[in-house]
C-alpha cells in the first residue's frame, strides 16, 4: 500500500471592511463555503460602526480562485465593502503562540499603542494579538495584548521596563502569563 497523498491546496489571504450591518460574515464566508474553501485563521469584528475581516483559508489546488473573486467582487458590491484578496505561498513555518497577556488601561491620549509596541519591539518581543476600546464616561482607554516572550524567565524584567512606561503615559499596566490570565 502507498501511502496516501495529502491533497494539494492553494493558500489565500483575505481582509474586508465597510460599514456594520447584519450579513456580511454570512455573506462572505458562503462565497468561500460554495468555493470548498476553507478558513484556516481569522478575525472578524466590528470596530465602532465599520465592521473588519480578515483571514487566511484555502482552497483545493484545482479550485475555481477566478470564480471565487469573481463571487467576492459582487458581495463587495452588495454589501459596500472593501476586499482585498491575494494568493499566498505556501504555509511558512507557524510562530510560537502568545505566552503573556498584557493589559494597559487608563486616561485616552495618543500615544499608548505606538510607545507599548515599540518598547515591545525594542525588547525582541513579538505582539502576536492586539485590541484596544474606549468605555465608559468618562472615556477609559484600554488595550489587550498578548505576546510571545522568547525567554519566560524575562518577565519580571519587562515588567519592570513596562512600570517605566506606567509612569511616563500615566495609565495601568499590568502583565501574566497566558495560562493565568483570566477570561475578560
Amino acid at each position: 500500500m502507498g501511502v496516501k497523498k495529502e491533497k494539494e491546496m492553494k493558500r489565500f489571504a483575505l481582509s474586508a471592511i465597510g460599514r456594520d450591518r447584519p450579513g456580511i460574515i454570512a455573506a462572505v464566508t458562503k462565497a468561500l463555503y460554495e468555493h470548498d474553501c476553507n478558513i484556516e485563521d481569522s478575525s472578524m469584528t466590528a470596530i465602532e460602526d465599520e465592521f473588519s475581516i480578515i483571514l487566511i483559508m484555502s482552497m483545493p489546488a484545482e479550485g475555481d480562485a477566478a470564480g471565487l473573486e469573481r463571487s467576492l467582487r459582487r458581495i463587495e458590491d452588495e454589501m459596500g465593502l472593501s476586499i482585498n484578496f491575494n494568493e499566498l505561498g505556501e504555509r511558512g513555518e507557524e510562530g510560537p503562540p502568545g505566552n503573556c497577556l498584557i493589559t494597559v488601561h487608563g486616561a485616552d491620549k495618543a500615544g499608548i499603542v505606538y510607545l507599548t509596541a515599540d518598547l515591545l519591539a525594542r525588547l525582541g518581543i513579538n505582539i502576536t494579538d492586539l485590541e484596544t476600546k474606549v468605555i465608559g464616561m468618562p472615556p477609559v482607554y484600554i488595550m489587550l495584548i498578548e505576546a510571545y516572550v522568547p525567554e519566560q524567565d524575562s518577565l519580571p524584567g519587562l515588567g519592570q521596563r513596562l512600570k517605566e512606561l506606567e509612569k511616563t503615559l500615566g495609565v495601568t499596566i499590568t502583565i501574566k502569563p497566558v495560562e493565568e490570565a483570566e477570561v475578560l
